[in-house]
């Protein structure tokens, strides 16, 4: 059928960044009918059997908005207007519009700004640090390793009880750390992130402190538990495998559990939980689960992704401003909820064009992103 064609050879242009303005305008009304689903399917099955790669791993990741009010925005000219354009119109690029909207791009980040303090005080500046040993604290030796993660690793098979602690500082635009504590367990600390923890673990607790988000994957250890805190509340376990979403400007604290177990204290309650389920801790310490929790979405800043289900736009802008390090402004009310995933790894125009597709606009100069109704 001619609609078959011309949705495929839409979905194709828009897919390799060769669709125009006007192109644009009609994918998003098109996708928001439903019209587009087997094009996408059939596009996505293609780009799958041409890698020899299964359809959960395609590298193209489409990014789905969705308009929270569905009067918010109303498409000025019909489906059939637009396939009745004249196509010297539609020869006016993407390119034309970003040279207004766009004064500069900012790339995805391609280095680890993290800073690592010592027990003195002092400072490593780890992207510029060189491989191998970085420090001594007390028995504990610090390693940089070839892949940038960083080690501890003591020497002594009865650590002394002077508690020395280090803070690693993941600074906004910086990739994702690595980081291996004394006894074998490892945390991968987002952008925009601290953690606090012991050079060696001393006592009957090992415990650490974060801000922003961590994932954990914890060595099993029945006589000494982990804890993780963050202000008032607390995660607590032998040896499991979880995520932390602590960040200062989020509304909710959120411990998702992929494996093991689980106990959650705030200053209100406590909760455990099982893999699969997220602890939500409110502002007031009210303390809530996720039964069905969206694995994949917790942890798709570990695995270079952005997801979202459902997630509103000032969610989505937040998690850009720490990623890409620049400043949001909002110039209105902007009333939209997005779903998908696009890989972290884009430049901050790209991202921002497939967000455009749901109608909101950006302006981008230096460092500042201004969001447009």
């Amino acid at each position: 059928m001619e609609d078959d064609k011309f949705y495929n050879q839409l979905v194709e242009r828009y897919a390799e960044n060769k669709a125009t303005e006007e192109e644009l305008e009609v994918f998003a009304y098109l996708l928001k009918q439903g019209k587009l689903d087997e094009a996408l399917a059939s596009y996505m099955k293609k780009q799958a059997e041409a890698s020899n790669e299964d359809l959960n791993h395609i590298k193209k990741i489409f990014l789905w908005p969705r308009i929270a009010v569905a009067a918010s925005i109303i498409l000025a000219i019909s489906v059939t207007g637009y396939l009745l354009l004249n196509h010297s119109n539609s020869n006016k690029t993407i390119a034309h519009t970003q040279e207004k909207q766009f004064k500069n791009d900012i790339p995805a980040p391609q280095v680890d700004k993290a800073i690592l303090t010592l027990a003195n005080g002092s400072t490593i500046l780890l992207d510029s640090a060189y491989n191998g040993a970085l420090a001594k604290e007390g028995d504990v030796i610090i390693l940089k390793r070839a892949d940038g993660r960083i080690d501890y690793k003591d020497k002594n098979s009865a650590p002394s009880e002077q508690i020395k602690y280090n803070t690693l500082t993941v600074l906004k635009g910086s990739k994702p750390f690595q980081l291996q504590f004394a006894d074998g367990s490892q945390v991968w600390l987002n952008v925009a992130s601290s953690i606090t923890y012991p050079t060696a673990f001393v006592g009957k607790e090992r415990k650490v402190k974060i801000t922003g988000e961590a994932y954990f994957e914890i060595a099993h250890d029945a006589a000494k538990p982990f804890i993780v805190s963050k202000g008032t509340t607390s995660v607590q376990v032998l040896g499991t495998h979880f995520n932390v979403n602590a960040y200062d400007d989020e509304p909710n604290m959120k411990i998702t559990l992929l494996e093991g177990s689980v106990e959650v204290k705030s200053q209100k309650s406590e909760v455990k939980i099982k893999p699969g389920e997220q602890a939500v801790v409110g502002l007031d310490g009210q303390l809530g689960i996720n039964k069905d929790a969206d694995l994949e979405e917790a942890i798709a800043w570990k695995n270079g992704r952005f997801e979202f289900s459902n997630a509103d736009l000032a969610t989505v802008m937040r998690q850009i401003s720490r990623w890409y390090d620049v400043e949001v402004v909002y110039r209105g009310k902007t009333e939209y909820h997005f779903g998908g995933q696009i890989a972290r790894s884009s430049s901050l125009v790209d991202i921002l064009k497939i967000l455009e597709i749901s109608g909101v606009r950006f302006t981008i100069e230096g460092k500042k992103v201004t969001v447009l109704p």
